[in-house]
């Protein structure tokens, strides 16, 4: 016969179904039909009677490869020829020269050549004009590739280094603005609340005098020190004798007692010994305040 085409490698995507694939090249020998599964990137080696069988060896225009389980959608079957390099034809001195044995040694020359050929059209090649002096060994060539490599995955991974502070510095930016974006909005919400109309709360959404909204009493007295829309109040509490309270050092303190117990949880009142001490009420007034002033309050 005669090697009418270059092709020596095909492939086919798999379906679930198909098991029967055509070769689209001749080969002499089953033994010289190779093929693998590639799947998610791998190759996965495939074996005559384990894996698939042939059909057609001899025939010019190729033969069949028939898969015992059909390749899965995604994966790739890829069949070529690799014939062993021989030369299995021995002529007898003046014995006959059958012209069909001299033609299948030449075409198994050629079979090998396009098998030769295919691996190398898969390699890494110098150009033509490279001069002999700048052609490395195999050696030497890997040790450049692997330098190279080293290099890539370094680059790589100092790239990812500067992502990395690049992402922070990023979020640190986007923690900035939100954190300037509530500043503005508190403030926002402190204009709305000093309007112009006197609030005693965040909360309070109708303007009023502090006089009208503040009453004193039980040791709290009120004096107002200018009205108007620019009225202001001074609150003031009446330190009786033993009253629980005690300003020193211009600190307001409150003093445990009888009624008045401290303990690591907080300050606590006596509700029966509050009802015989009214001088203990500025304490609760005061209190009061401070934690009205403290949540937010005025």
């Amino acid at each position: 016969m005669t090697i009418a085409t270059q092709t020596s490698k095909t492939s086919f995507a798999g379906n679930g179904v198909t098991t029967s694939f055509p070769l689209p090249f001749p080969f002499q020998r089953e033994a010289d039909i190779k093929a693998v599964l590639r799947r998610e990137d791998a190759d996965i080696p495939l074996s005559q009677g384990t894996h698939y069988t042939l059909a057609g060896a001899g025939n010019a225009a190729g033969g069949t490869l028939t898969m015992l389980i059909p390749p899965a959608t995604g994966e790739t079957l890829v069949v070529w020829r690799a014939p062993a390099i021989v030369q299995e034809v021995d002529y007898v001195e003046n014995a006959s020269f059958p012209a069909e044995t001299h033609e299948a040694a030449l075409d198994l020359l050629t079979m090998i050549c396009q098998s030769l050929q295919e691996q190398i059209d898969r390699a890494v090649l110098y150009p033509v004009s490279t001069p002999d002096g700048d052609v490395l060994d195999s050696s030497s060539f890997l040790k450049t590739a692997a330098a190279s490599r080293d290099a890539a995955r370094q680059s790589a991974i100092d790239a990812a280094g500067s992502a990395g502070q690049a992402g922070k510095s990023a979020d640190d930016a986007s923690g900035d603005a939100r954190r300037a974006e509530n500043a503005a909005d508190a403030a926002a919400h402190v204009a709305a609340s000093v309007d112009g109309l006197v609030k005693v709360s965040p909360t309070d959404a109708a303007g009023g005098s502090l006089t009208a909204k503040l009453s004193a009493g039980d040791g709290l007295s009120e004096t107002l020190l200018d009205a108007g829309a620019t009225e202001s109040l001074r609150l003031s509490v009446a330190l009786a004798e033993s009253s629980g309270l005690e300003f020193a050092s211009g600190r307001l303190r409150i003093l445990p007692g009888p009624e008045l117990r401290l303990s690591p949880s907080g300050l606590g009142v006596d509700p029966a010994g509050l009802a015989q001490q009214p001088i203990l009420r500025p304490v609760i007034s005061t209190a009061r305040i401070l934690n009205h002033a403290m949540n937010g309050g005025f």
